[in-house]
């Protein structure tokens, strides 16, 4: 009897899934395309890629090694500042600024109305006319350069959080008519950055520079920073904090001490790019102590 042909069934392949740590703080698991989130635990500078057939993930941690991001050689200030103002158009007419830009107008208003009810002298204090004294922001990234030796690259992310940034800092400026200096840490930023920086009118400062700058009517812009970082910080109780999720990171420590004490608005999705905001918030520490 003739053997009858068959048509063998394709064997299933096992899908490789990588693991790569941004230089935010954060690690990224990919698989198929699909990339999520989650919080990295151990310091910044260990392994940045793993491969696994397994699911598995293996690797020796490195020595952290931060140096500047590198630019595209041919890229020019003008040109990234054209790339800047196209992500800042996009930021500004999403729903997640739409939404952001209105909590953020009545937090300020409310803190500027509890400093005028308590009696203070609003020609006596600049902080009694502007509930905030400075913007610091912590782990921006490189908005020109790509990370890791080149082989990561998140300047999009940086550019859209750098939009949210500036929005935000016009925001405080309209809302309480105030110039508030604005300044930002991170050892990535290369000639370039801190050209575009200046000309937003945002003052680079060196680590650990930015620690100093921190009190308790600060607002923090740390989409980017590192758990170890917001342990130092947070105690410092800043009044408005923009990044997380802080929730849930480590029971009974600073991080939720900080959300026990504090209000949030959970950003909306920013459509444009995900997981350049992806679960942030804005935060709000209750009671607002002036001295």
């Amino acid at each position: 009897m003739p053997h009858t042909s068959r048509t063998s069934r394709p064997k299933r392949q096992t899908q490789k899934r990588t693991q790569v740590t941004d230089d935010d703080g954060w690690t990224h698991v990919a698989s198929g395309g699909n990339v999520r989130r989650v919080m990295r635990t151990r310091p910044r500078g260990t392994t940045a890629i793993k491969e696994s057939e397994s699911g598995i993930f293996s690797g020796q941690p490195e020595e952290p090694t931060l140096t500047p991001a590198e630019a595209p050689g041919r890229l020019t200030l003008s040109e990234l500042q054209a790339q800047f103002q196209t992500h800042r158009e996009r930021w500004e007419g999403s729903e997640s600024w739409t939404r952001l830009t209105g909590v953020l107008d009545e937090r300020l208003k409310r803190a500027q109305e509890q400093a005028s009810s308590s009696g203070a002298d609003p020609t006596s204090s600049a902080l009694a006319r502007c509930p905030v004294d400075a913007i610091v922001c912590i782990g921006l990234g490189s908005p020109s350069g790509f990370l890791r030796d080149g082989w990561v690259d998140r300047r999009s992310v940086s550019l859209y959080q750098l939009a949210a940034l500036a929005s935000i800092k016009d925001q405080v400026a309209c809302t309480t008519s105030s110039n508030v200096k604005v300044y930002a840490q991170d050892p990535v930023f290369n000639a370039l950055d801190e050209s575009l920086l200046a000309a937003l009118n945002i003052t680079v400062i060196k680590h650990p520079e930015a620690f100093s700058h921190i009190t308790a009517n600060t607002m923090l812009f740390c989409p980017g920073a590192e758990r170890k970082h917001l342990e130092l910080l947070l105690p410092s109780k800043p009044w408005l904090l923009f990044g997380g999720p802080l929730e849930h990171a480590d029971s009974g420590g600073v991080l939720q001490g900080y959300v026990d004490g504090a209000g949030s608005y959970s950003l909306p999705v920013f459509e444009a790019l995900e997981h350049a905001f992806w679960n942030m918030r804005l935060y709000w520490v209750e009671e607002v102590g002036r001295e």
